[in-house]
């Protein structure tokens, strides 16, 4: 065998051994799972160790595919904090996770070895391991700020004794919200609303503001020569810069104590915690505000999804995004979007900035968009 017949032959099998023939297309079979990517890597380009040089690209390129489905499926924040997990846990084993693959090309680039693979990642191993190690669930919905603007009266006289907003305060602060003051600059004397408007959520998230007034209800033998009280709290909790009214507060409650003034500001203190009580769920109410649901049709490639998720995080007013399904067969996406001080609205036409001429809004219905990729997706 001349040298050119035993060099076709070395190449030939080199591919072979590689997993992928030169003519050959990785495509997913009807019904398989998994996401068909395209990725490279280098690796330092030794010339006394060719083999071990092609081996540490392709391994490179692997591992670089298995990070954009990762980037995909686990979202900003979650890679950030858990980096060290992700990258002991999952992309160290990274050829596990490639079902197939097919080498694009591959050669030196001056120092490197580059080389580019199309490869079916399989997903459903990458989930159930991502999902294993607590990666793939939403942050934990956190407590608002709150700052608190309620005027107290007993009987028609204003208070400064503060006993409601005391305990509305430690109730508040019980169940874990964050309870701030107001900036020095806002006029208490101002509607409520228009506080709230001028209010970035970097101050505050959210706005109590409402009156509590307590009456003397009798003071006789029939008290048994004891001070009663009856007062009632009622609020709004308003939105930080919309000024929008989240929910309204009504609690009454009473109070018998030995003199007015004690039975005044027990009977203000208990329908403060009664108040307080009322906002338990108000966490998740403010999450499904801040949270817009995103589908997305028409998208032609598992790469393209990718890099409109990187873009998105750089939209101003967008927090972070959550992916909670995509299938590659009919292209449609569906992704959980934060979003702080814009509108759905506004979402809407910053995503389709994103994408180009091709992408358009199909529907914009509450905190729910529906966005077309290409013209098939419409």
């Amino acid at each position: 065998m001349n040298w050119r017949a035993w060099l076709s032959c070395s190449v030939a099998a080199t591919l072979a051994l590689a997993g992928c023939a030169p003519k050959t297309r990785i495509t997913k079979a009807k019904g398989e799972e998994g996401e068909v990517v395209i990725a490279e890597g280098v690796a330092p380009y030794k010339a006394d160790d060719i083999p071990g040089t092609k081996a540490a690209s392709l391994a490179a390129a692997q591992r670089s595919a298995v990070e954009q489905v990762v980037g995909v499926y686990v979202n900003a924040r979650t890679r950030v904090d858990k980096a060290v997990a992700i990258e002991q846990s999952i992309l160290s084993k990274s050829s596990g996770y490639v079902k197939r693959y097919e080498i694009l090309s591959e050669g030196r680039d001056g120092d490197w070895y580059k080389t580019k693979i199309r490869a079916l990642v399989s997903t459903k191993t990458l989930h159930d391991d991502l999902d294993t190690l607590g990666l793939l669930k939403q942050p934990a919905v956190g407590y608002p700020r709150i700052a608190i603007l309620l005027q107290e009266f007993v009987g028609e006289k204003e208070s400064t004794d503060g006993h409601a907003t005391h305990a509305l305060t430690q109730g508040l602060l019980n169940q874990g919200f964050k309870v701030v003051q107001l900036p020095r600059s806002v006029n208490l004397g101002d509607d409520p609303i228009e506080i709230a408007k001028t209010l970035s959520h970097n101050s505050a998230e959210l706005v109590v503001a409402g009156l509590a007034r307590a009456q003397n209800l009798g003071y006789g033998k029939s008290f048994g020569g004891m001070s009663s009280y009856r007062a009632s709290i009622t609020f709004r909790v308003i939105e930080t810069g919309s000024g929008e009214i989240m929910s309204t507060v009504s609690e009454t409650a009473s109070g018998l104590e030995a003199t007015p003034d004690i039975a005044a500001g027990k009977a203000l203190e208990q329908a403060a915690q009664l108040a307080a009580n009322d906002l338990t769920s108000l966490p998740q109410e403010l999450s499904k505000r801040s949270h817009v649901d995103l589908t997305i049709s028409g998208l032609t490639s598992f790469d393209t999804l990718g890099s409109f998720q990187k873009s998105l995080l750089g939209v101003p007013g967008v927090k972070d995004e959550f992916m909670r399904s995509f299938s590659q067969e009919s292209g449609v996406a569906v992704l959980d979007v934060s979003i702080d001080q814009i509108s759905p609205q506004d979402l809407a036409d910053a995503c389709v900035k994103i994408g180009g001429s091709a992408w358009s809004v199909f529907q914009v219905n509450g905190r729910s968009v529906q966005l077309s990729a290409s013209q098939a997706g419409r």
